[in-house]
């Protein structure tokens, strides 16, 4: 999830870090969750992560803010590309399309 291609992450919109948006209640109890990355608190720019299983140790650290509710077979794909020395995978990966679906219980 990182726009530059590079690793190194690219800016948020608002051309500047932003803080995190943490909640008690929320956390990483499954896979298929997006989040943001981040090198620390209130780090967070534009790229962002998916969860393949359950990964607690990120409770409170980082912002979930969505879940892969369809295509999730693509997800393991990716998770199982060859990769090189700096895990890149040696092809590159892009993602060509994605839809949002709001809830109206948020």
């Amino acid at each position: 999830g990182d726009p530059t291609g590079t690793g190194a992450g690219g800016k948020s919109i608002w051309n500047k870090n932003f803080e995190d948006e943490v909640k008690l209640g929320v956390s990483f109890n499954k896979a298929g969750l997006v989040a943001m990355a981040n090198a620390g608190p209130n780090t967070n720019g534009s790229q962002f992560f998916i969860t393949t299983k359950m990964t607690p140790w990120l409770n409170m650290k980082h912002t979930i803010f969505g879940e892969v509710i369809e295509g999730y077979e693509n997800i393991k794909k990716l998770e199982n590309l060859k990769t090189d020395f700096r895990d890149k995978p040696e092809i590159e990966q892009k993602i060509i399309r994605a839809y949002t679906k709001a809830e109206d219980n948020l």
